[in-house]
């Protein structure tokens, strides 16, 4: 059984590309959690009044943030772990994108995840405002994404390696 991990970030740091290289080299389920929660709540409670098709709706996501955090934070209103837990629930062992500290808080007081995976690009893009209140802080580790795609993925591999080096522990 894989460790149920957590990646957070801001918004274009790479966190579904580090879920794409845990899916791709070490069997990691995972769906997009945008992808997750416009499909479970945001296109049946607005998108579909805005946009034409589903697709369309996530594509213009970016011009959206706020929103999407406020809509995801409605869906997780009274339970606060309750897009987390309902993924791993669905078979996914990990949760890329998580956009509040209460929520984050809810699923630790859970035991939801193994492990929170923060990925930084901050020497490339700046810290984002107004849609996250969570911050590097918040996470167990930190993978670097300041450099090319190939030094991504050394440090993906890296990771696992202390991941799996900790758990035999």
């Amino acid at each position: 059984m894989r460790p149920k991990i957590l990646i957070l970030g801001y918004a274009r740091h790479g966190k579904d590309t580090v879920g794409g290289i845990l899916q791709r080299d070490y069997g990691y389920k995972f769906t997009s959690s945008s992808w997750f929660c416009a499909k479970e709540t945001i296109w049946p409670n607005w998108g579909c009044a805005v946009y034409e098709h589903i697709h369309d709706m996530f594509e213009d996501r970016v011009n959206h943030r706020v929103l999407w955090m406020q809509m995801i934070s409605a869906y997780n209103t009274p339970d606060k772990a309750r897009t987390a837990r309902t993924m791993i629930e669905r078979g996914y062992d990990l949760y890329v994108g998580m956009r509040r500290a209460d929520e984050l808080a809810e699923c630790r007081t859970q035991g939801i995840f193994d492990h929170v995976i923060w990925v930084d690009r901050s020497k490339h893009l700046p810290p984002e405002i107004g849609s996250t209140d969570l911050r590097p802080e918040h996470a167990d580790y930190i993978i670097n994404n300041n450099a090319d795609l190939i030094d991504l993925e050394y440090e993906v591999k890296r990771l696992v390696g202390d991941l799996i080096n900790k758990g035999q522990r």
